[in-house]
């Protein structure tokens, strides 16, 4: 059987509230100023736009991308396209 949309939106929103997330982002780094959970960007309803721009101007992917193939960027220091598909590589992606 097959998640709709919906479901895995309400389940995801589900999964923030027992975490103390605010927003979908898994990155770690909640001191990250462009962190959509860091507290005061919490206070501002500010999402993952910053983010996303910087990691675009700089040729990188966003670390909740890695978060989802690895479930964590411990060590990992390359995050360019280059870099992702190496980590997609070696946690047996592609």
């Amino acid at each position: 059987m097959s998640t709709s949309g919906d479901e895995l939106y309400q389940r995801e929103a589900d999964e923030c509230l027992a975490t103390d997330r605010a927003h979908f982002c898994s990155c770690r780094d909640t001191a990250c100023p462009l962190n959509p959970n860091n507290p005061r960007n919490r206070e501002r309803g500010r999402g993952c736009d910053a983010c996303i721009r910087k990691c675009l101007a700089l040729g990188e992917i966003p670390s909740c991308f890695f978060n989802e193939v690895g479930g964590t960027v411990e060590g990992w220091d390359d995050f360019t396209y280059a870099g992702f598909v190496r980590f997609c590589g070696a946690h047996g992606i592609g």
